[in-house]
């Protein structure tokens, strides 16, 4: 892999899917794995249901991709819409911005050849979580982790209008996940951070 690019001069790094991740998660401590409308915000509604384990579901590419990263770095996050606020609180009260590094990844689909499909829905909810870090005024954003930021920033207020009209909104809605895509469009409805654990992810304390 060419150095390059692994934003290696960035202490909070953006990218996609499984490739994106492996290039970027040397040195890393926390890794924000993102899947809007499946995964991430599945398990936070889970946890906040009163699961106490959530199961890594291996079968989508969020798990596969959270369960790779485990090994490389100390701590692994499911990231979303709905918890976005919590995730980027949680890292700047429980971490040191000038000593650990941070990448969100948004997971992203797969085309029918297997291929990544970069998915908007994730882009926004990886960019909610980097917005939300700058409010509190963490440095370090990589170029590509300010873009992601700033292309959240322009559907604010809008978000549900916006998951409805994407690509993976109308899949949603033709596989009749109505209910998927209400819950994704639940923007900070939670604050709970999911931490990826020996049996699953369990709540952040």
């Amino acid at each position: 892999m060419d150095p390059a690019l692994a934003q290696l001069a960035h202490t909070v790094r953006f990218e996609w899917g499984a490739s994106g991740a492996a290039a970027v998660a040397d040195g890393v401590d926390v890794v924000v794995v993102v899947d809007v409308l499946h995964a991430s915000t599945d398990v936070t509604h889970g946890l906040d249901a009163g699961a106490a384990v959530w199961p890594v579901d291996t079968s989508g590419p969020a798990g596969r991709l959270a369960l790779d990263l485990a090994p490389r770095v100390t701590t692994v996050v499911a990231g979303s819409l709905h918890n976005a606020r919590a995730v980027a609180d949680w890292l700047a009260r429980e971490h040191d911005e000038d000593v650990q590094t941070v990448a969100v990844i948004a997971s992203g689909d797969a085309w029918p050849d297997g291929s990544l499909r970069p998915a908007v829905e994730d882009l926004w909810g990886a960019g909610a979580i980097l917005a939300a870090l700058e409010d509190h005024d963490w440095r370090g954003l990589s170029p590509e982790a300010a873009a992601a930021a700033d292309a959240y920033r322009l559907i604010v207020g809008r978000e549900g209008s916006h998951l409805l009209a994407s690509a993976g909104g109308q899949l949603c809605l033709a596989a009749g996940l109505d209910d998927a895509l209400d819950r994704a469009a639940e923007v900070d409805g939670s604050r709970t951070v999911p931490l990826l654990g020996s049996q699953g992810f369990v709540p952040a304390p």
